[in-house]
């Protein structure tokens, strides 16, 4: 029962949120939702529930977190935004970075982490079965 509970309130969270932080926790949310039939069977649950959390993880790392401009006397704005990780967006007067290098970052985060997730859980099942 806790586990539904928590799925909800994570969704509702991230759904009343939406618009700052909300979104997250609105995917975590949804994807417990989602699995929730499959939480006995851990190659079907723990994969793709990991991978929208390494996702979230990915994608708030590399987005542009903060931005400040600067304008010298007569001259054009510069606009430079930085990520968590402390990546550099520049760009020339009222600049709004692209999502796309976090987006991307973060998908390749998804898959390779759903792929680790996967091949330890068939890991540990092998020894597990191999052991007297």
């Amino acid at each position: 029962m806790a586990y539904w509970i928590t799925s909800l309130a994570l969704l509702i969270f991230g759904f009343l949120a939406s618009l700052s932080i909300g979104q997250p926790f609105f995917w975590v949310g949804l994807a417990m939702l989602l699995l929730g039939a499959f939480r006995g069977r851990p190659l079907i649950f723990w994969p793709p529930l990991s991978a929208v959390i390494a996702y979230n993880l990915a994608f708030l790392a590399v987005a542009p977190l903060y931005c400040s401009a600067s304008s010298p006397i007569g001259g054009t704005a510069t606009t430079v935004c930085s990520s968590l990780i402390g990546l550099r967006y520049t760009g020339e007067g009222s600049y709004n970075p692209s999502l796309a290098p976090a987006v991307t970052f973060g998908l390749v985060a998804a898959g390779l982490t759903a792929m680790a997730v996967f091949a330890f859980l068939l890991w540990t099942r092998r020894t597990r079965s191999i052991e007297p």
